[in-house]
């Protein structure tokens, strides 16, 4: 009897809870249709209200907010941004975005048993204001515009994955499309995949691609362009000796030898087997190889007398001012064949001190040549920046921009090594170039980097009139204010030195001695 009345009281408590759950939503929804009219004859006068922006501000501070009240801050942001793509990480308004795709998701299915506080009046208001229900279709749609506009300024679609978030995604679709391609090799039906959950690539989504010439696989692409030169190469001048050959192509046909040698060894024959394989490299990619003229007797045959001819300094140099006119400038790569190495050999010479004859280092200056490759190198990329702040007013880069979000981030790292002491590619120019452009080292803390930049305005402000003066001894008639700062400074100096505590740091002691502040500081 006792288990019946427990199960009964049981089966009543789930139908009650249930009941007020019911209950709950139909009154909300009983309450939205009361104040949809109202909220929508008054939302334009709020927005033309000058305490309208206050108004948005308290809203923002409140948790619990009206299904109303957020919808007026999505109009906002709307009206901001132009979109209703509100991230989940900003709250309360993001966390609202997320919830009505959930409940849209319900609404819109008629097998959903679970109830939903969306309704058809919600609805058309979400979607006058431009409210995206499946963010992840926008954004793959997004994304496949800014590569077919890539395409069409560049000529082709092979966007590297330093590109900021359109890199990012041309590299997902390369992970998803092997997938794709692995489930297709399955037997699965064209129909089906558009439904299989592992991978985000339908039939459709690849024709769009295929459509743009995306490519699938980047290496092996890059592979047969440099087979088809070298075939080229070989039908013009009979002999694959990469000594003979400019630029990229001669290196990497001197790492094709090396792994074709390497294919012949564990092979162990003279003559390759075509049912073997090598771990390194494919049977296609040998096959290709050899119809561009590799051959096992290539590594036995005598080197051509006419390759042995030792390129003069002026031949090198006429090379160098071709490239210059191709490229814009001589900063050559490394690996760009033999012009190259000859590029890095001539600041090998210059940083000895002697070896280099005048005539030759004016000539090369007259080019434009770059004797610092790591300087120049920090100078585009800050030029980039300068760029950027141009168009944002402000240097905050984020790392998903790619090259110079990341750039960024190095340059807010190596400052945290510099100031510590530690090995670090920055220097103090740098530092001051980057804060001459408002660059916060400390984004996240800007009570701190505010307190450093100021320090380090007045220290530049002291150097400046050290440089004009030959003195860091400021006259307090000239400038109270840097005076009382050094003075101030002193006395931090005299306290660290009697090892008491100072909040003098080391970096910035270390920048004081560099002009000779601290020189006749009595303790």
């Amino acid at each position: 009897m006792r288990i019946l009345l427990f199960a009964f009281g049981l089966i009543h408590l789930k139908f009650s809870v249930a009941f007020a759950n019911h209950r709950r939503l139909w009154l909300q929804q009983q309450q939205d249709q009361q104040h949809v009219g109202s909220f929508l004859q008054t939302s334009n006068a709020v927005r033309s209200d000058d305490n309208g922006a206050s108004v948005v501000v308290q809203l923002t501070k409140r948790k619990n907010l009206t299904w109303e009240e957020s919808y007026r801050l999505l109009c906002e942001y709307s009206k901001e941004h132009g979109n209703c793509n509100v991230p989940q990480s900003q709250k309360p308004l993001g966390t609202f975005v997320n919830r009505q795709r959930i409940e849209y998701a319900r609404f819109k299915d008629p097998n959903s048993n679970k109830a939903t506080a969306m309704t058809l009046e919600r609805k058309e208001m979400l979607e006058d204001i431009g409210f995206v229900w499946d963010f992840a279709e926008h954004t793959w749609n997004m994304r496949y515009s800014e590569l077919c506009k890539f395409r069409k300024e560049n000529g082709h679609s092979v966007v590297p994955r330093s590109h900021g978030p359109l890199g990012a995604w041309v590299e997902k679709q390369r992970i998803e499309y092997k997938k794709y391609k692995a489930l297709d090799e399955c037997g699965v039906s064209a129909d089906s995949l558009e439904n299989v959950p592992h991978t985000t690539l339908t039939k459709e989504r690849v024709q769009k691609l295929n459509d743009v010439d995306f490519v699938y696989d980047v290496r092996e692409k890059q592979f047969q362009e440099n087979v088809g030169a070298l075939r080229l190469f070989y039908e013009k001048h009979a002999h694959l000796d990469p000594r003979l050959m400019d630029g990229k192509l001669a290196s990497w046909v001197r790492k094709m030898k090396q792994r074709y040698l390497k294919h012949l060894n564990n092979q162990n024959i003279i003559l390759i087997n075509a049912t073997n394989t090598s771990k390194n490299m494919s049977q296609s990619r040998i096959d290709a190889l050899e119809s561009a003229g590799f051959t096992p007797s290539m590594f036995n045959e005598p080197q051509d007398p006419i390759v042995t001819h030792r390129f003069s300094w002026n031949e090198r140099y006429n090379e160098l001012i071709e490239f210059e006119k191709i490229h814009g400038h001589c900063v050559v790569p490394k690996n760009y064949g033999s012009l190259g190495s000859w590029v890095r050999a001539q600041r090998h010479l210059m940083n000895r001190d002697g070896p280099m004859a005048q005539d030759r280092i004016e000539l090369l200056n007259k080019l434009g040549f770059v004797w610092d490759v790591h300087q120049w190198q920090w100078n585009q990329t800050y030029h980039e920046l300068l760029d950027w702040k141009a168009a944002n007013n402000n240097t905050n880069v984020p790392v998903s921009q790619g090259a110079l979000g990341l750039w960024v981030s190095n340059q807010r790292s190596h400052y945290h090594k510099y100031r510590q002491g530690k090995p670090s590619h920055m220097t103090q120019s740098r530092a001051e170039q980057l804060r001459s452009i408002g660059f916060e080292f400390y984004p996240g803390k800007k009570r701190l980097a505010s307190v450093d930049e100021k320090w380090y305005l007045r220290f530049v402000e002291l150097k400046r009139y050290h440089d004009a003066n030959g003195t860091c001894n400021v006259k307090q008639s000239e400038n109270p204010t840097l005076y009382s700062w050094c003075q101030h400074q002193k006395a931090c100096y005299r306290k660290k030195m009697q090892g008491k505590k100072s909040p003098l740091k080391k970096s910035r002691q270390e920048a004081l001695q560099s002009i000779g502040f601290f020189d006749g500081v009595n303790f």
